[in-house]
């Protein structure tokens, strides 16, 4: 499981909103992660239960260089944080891992977490910086991030299909909304934990304990 620091300067990670349609395929109402980045990238996410009113944290998806995965089908918010953190690398004689996200705060912990009321850190878990997600003016976000191969993010959002033999002109040209920087990189010499064996892991959608510490479905190693 990757920590994330390095003795490296912070790098600036421009974070930016496109409308536009992207090459990465999202169906409606779904959140994908792309990795960019030439480096394996493990993901969470966290969301606002609007029936409970507080947060839930959830990670870690896995995300190899030039893959890009839908974080979990079922999920369907109108807003949403993220983070990353790479696996380690090496830069120059350095160990090097990078994390994504500065904007609030959520419960995390190394071995895959689900953890409800998350902007508490309960027993074995801590807090972490979480990178802000798009909007939407309402009903399910449709919504790609991607971690670029410098170290940046963008968030993008698909223009709304045409309906077929719809008929009308073509799309408007494409937005680009310029957003807040989404985290800065950072290096520290820490345990190196390895890939974790799967492709694509998650925790499961199913609960966590009534202390709000989340299911483990195992370290990421």
């Amino acid at each position: 499981m990757a920590l994330w620091r390095s003795h490296l300067g912070a790098a600036f990670l421009a974070s930016a909103v496109l409308l536009a349609a992207p090459s990465a395929r999202a169906g409606t109402g779904e959140i994908s992660f792309c990795n960019e980045f030439p480096h394996k990238l493990y993901i969470a996410i966290a969301y606002l239960q609007t029936d409970v009113n507080n947060y839930l944290s959830r990670g870690w998806l896995e995300v190899e260089t030039g893959k890009c995965y839908v974080f979990d089908t079922a999920i369907r918010v109108e807003s949403f944080y993220f983070r990353a953190e790479s696996e380690t690398y090496r830069d120059g004689t350095h160990k090097v891992k990078m994390e994504w996200g500065t904007d609030k705060k959520f419960a995390v912990r190394d071995a895959n977490f689900q953890s409800y009321n998350a902007e508490k850190a309960y027993s074995g878990m801590r807090l972490a910086g979480f990178a802000k997600g798009a909007e939407s003016s309402g009903g399910p976000l449709t919504a790609i991030v991607t971690f670029t191969e410098t170290g940046g993010s963008t968030i993008t959002i698909p223009a709304p299909e045409k309906n077929v033999g719809g008929g009308g002109g073509a799309p408007p040209p494409p937005q680009e909304l310029q957003g807040m920087p989404s985290g800065s990189g950072t290096s520290a010499g820490i345990e190196d934990k390895g890939p974790n064996p799967s492709d694509a892991t998650l925790a499961p959608a199913g609960g966590g304990d009534s202390g709000g510490n989340g299911r483990d479905s195992g370290p990421r190693q």
